[in-house]
């Protein structure tokens, strides 16, 4: 797709206005700041920068015509680029990214907000509250971005470890509650096998199979249940082969924020315990 582009012609639309992709969920309009050796970087009108690998690009617009740019901007911004250096492949920058609170495509259903925990040389792992931990395949990302963080607290330093393999991560899941894919191409079950060409997931009486290559994003929720006093957990409730988060039917329904706010960090730290469990897959 790079090819098809064209570096050349990228390079010269530098310091302009341009729209990357024509339409959809991941489509912005903004500033070009850079190209990279395969990815470009993009700060948009609403000063959020936002970064594309070049092999999932479909096209990029000129906008400058429709667009008015002062002088004193424009020299601002020579000014703000000159103090900046890319990482020059998108795998450098995802790694320079790590342990930030990132944006994993722009919108619709394949976008994700998390911790960058780990970035492989095939996938990427993140912590999120809304999906638990979820890896997508580097390869296939349309656009990444750095944001404000959504959790109350800031997670504490770990590493993922791991294998860099993302056939071995996915053997990492087995036996666990696995979501597999966006949108129409989701699937969901109990992870049972993984070999070079394809998984199996179970779900109820059905037996899914997916072609290895087709998968591009994999979610793993943690599930917990709270004790009765509703106050504490024990890591001992906790479940990986079930997709949602329950609660006992002794929790109050209006919880006060200091104990909302307990609830919250302790599921935080039970799913960084279950991070650390599976760091040694393929070390």
């Amino acid at each position: 797709m790079a090819d098809k582009v064209g570096l050349s012609y990228l390079e010269k639309l530098v310091s302009k206005t341009v729209t990357v992709f024509k339409g959809g969920p991941h489509s912005r309009t903004g500033e070009l700041l850079a190209v990279q050796s395969d990815y470009l970087v993009l700060k948009t009108e609403d000063q959020q920068v936002v970064y594309y690998p070049l092999t999932q690009l479909k096209s990029v617009i000129d906008n400058t015509k429709n667009s008015t740019v002062s002088i004193e901007n424009l020299y601002t911004r020579l000014a703000a680029q000159e103090t900046i250096i890319y990482p020059d492949t998108f795998q450098e920058l995802v790694q320079s990214l790590q342990l930030g609170y990132v944006q994993v495509n722009g919108g619709g259903p394949s976008s994700s907000k998390g911790y960058l925990l780990d970035a492989k040389s095939e996938y990427i792992a993140l912590t999120t509250e809304e999906k638990g931990l979820v890896f997508y395949r580097l390869d296939q990302i349309k656009s990444l971005s750095t944001t404000e963080s959504d959790f109350s607290e800031v997670l504490p330093t770990i590493a993922f470890g791991g294998s860099d393999l993302f056939t071995d991560l996915l053997r990492s899941l087995l036996l666990q509650w696995t979501t597999v894919n966006h949108g129409p191409d989701k699937v969901e079950g109990i992870l049972i096998e993984v070999n070079d060409e394809y998984s199996v997931l179970v779900k109820h009486k059905e037996v899914i199979y997916v072609p290895n290559d087709s998968i591009n994003f994999v979610a793993q929720k943690v599930a917990v249940e709270e004790e009765e006093n509703g106050e504490n957990m024990d890591n001992t409730t906790q479940n990986i082969i079930q997709p949602t988060i329950t609660q006992s039917d002794t929790q109050p329904v209006n919880s006060t924020p200091a104990r909302t706010s307990a609830r919250n960090s302790t599921i935080r730290r039970m799913l960084i315990e279950n991070i650390m469990r599976n760091s040694t897959i393929g070390q």
